[in-house]
């Protein structure tokens, strides 16, 4: 059965967030930026909107908390003494990040608009199997589900400091063991994009 996690559009949603996160341990928070943003410019922006987030959760100053990013790492943040788990992802028009106090984790977000040719890339990167399950499908639902699995695959990736390789039936025996500890949650995000979560569950 397929999971879901709800993402809270920040600041509007900022008190369900933070009730969700204090309950949870984990959130999601999304911002919305102008289509033609720098990258950079939307990165400062999330980066921003996580540490209100993190302000309210932990009622401290900003001056005490610390967004860093590592090559092979990842995102993480330091509250003071604690160390909390960081993923972000970006795509035209919207900004998302997962928060996690407990497990490593990985997010990828695609827009389902303008429709690209995926074919190819399901292949090269998702393998001839689930290539096939989206080929069986009814023609108008390809899109939606190659973007479901290639987010899965991104944040999967993401969540174990690892980057995008081609073909994942050719992932090493070790990796596929990290993917078996690893849940996966499709995210409520706005219609006109796929967004998904990708929680360590043993690390």
């Amino acid at each position: 059965m397929e999971q879901h996690l709800p993402a809270f559009l920040w600041p509007l949603q900022s008190h369900t967030a933070l009730e969700y996160f204090i309950a949870k341990d984990v959130v999601v928070i999304y911002i919305t930026v102008p289509e033609n943003i720098e990258r950079d410019a939307a990165r400062q922006s999330l980066r921003l909107a996580l540490t209100e987030m993190l302000v309210s959760a932990f009622d401290c100053p900003a001056q005490q908390i610390r967004i860093i990013s590592i090559i092979a790492k990842g995102n993480f943040a330091l509250v003071a003494e604690q160390e909390l788990f960081i993923s972000m992802s970006y795509e035209a028009g919207i900004a998302i990040a997962a928060i996690s106090a407990k497990n490593q984790l990985g997010i990828d977000i695609l827009r389902l608009t303008p429709e690209i040719e995926w074919q190819d890339l399901a292949r090269l990167y998702l393998g001839e199997q689930k290539t096939s399950e989206i080929l069986a499908a009814p023609v108008l639902n390809q899109f939606r589900l190659f973007t479901k699995y290639w987010t899965q695959l991104e944040a999967k990736l993401k969540s174990n400091g690892m980057t995008l390789t081609e073909h994942e039936n050719q992932i090493s025996a070790a990796n596929r063991h990290l993917f078996a500890d690893t849940e996966l949650f499709s995210l409520q995000v706005p219609e006109t994009y796929v967004a998904s979560l990708a929680l360590l569950t043993m690390h």
